[in-house]
């Protein structure tokens, strides 16, 4: 029996994700695509929902860490990927820290899936993160690419592989 997990389909428009429509209505894709780029980039980059987040400013993470997950801050998403690609130099220490901080987003994903995680700097202003999924029920390998541009603080490109 074939079993599929469906979220709304999310894709990277240069200004933040953005909700794929067709026809008026919200598309649904069955893809793993969605959860990743959710834990890597819309989390709480001000401060760690565990208990450390600044009361008194705004949040703007995934809606859900607010609605669903509210008494649940070890199910929310954090993005230490963003906050850390906001707070290192791209070198080589950097591009490990960000290893590290991609890995730790991710780490739930362990229990279903067995997960590489490649950083490449492609300039002084641009990075590549790629995340390899082996071993997923009912599907074929993936690859996800994430092109961070470091001079505007955002994802410029994201695609499966």
């Amino acid at each position: 029996m074939k079993t599929s997990t469906r979220d709304l389909h999310i894709y990277e428009s240069g200004s933040g994700g953005e909700f794929s429509l067709l026809k008026g209505d919200l598309v649904l894709a069955e893809s793993l695509f969605q959860t990743i780029y959710l834990a890597l980039f819309g989390g709480n980059t001000e401060a760690s929902t565990l208990g450390n987040e600044v009361q008194s400013q705004d949040r703007f993470d995934y809606w859900a860490n607010a609605v669903i997950f509210k008494n649940k801050p070890s199910k929310q998403f954090n993005s230490e990927t963003e906050r850390t690609l906001s707070n290192i130099v791209i070198n080589t220490s950097g591009r490990l820290k960000l290893k590290s901080a991609v890995e730790q987003d991710l780490f739930f994903l362990k229990k279903i899936v067995n997960l590489e995680v490649n950083i490449v700097i492609l300039s002084t202003n641009k990075i590549e993160i790629s995340v390899i999924l082996q071993s997923i029920p009912n599907q074929t390998n993936k690859q996800f690419q994430f092109i961070w541009d470091n001079a505007k603080k955002e994802v410029i490109i994201d695609k499966t592989i």
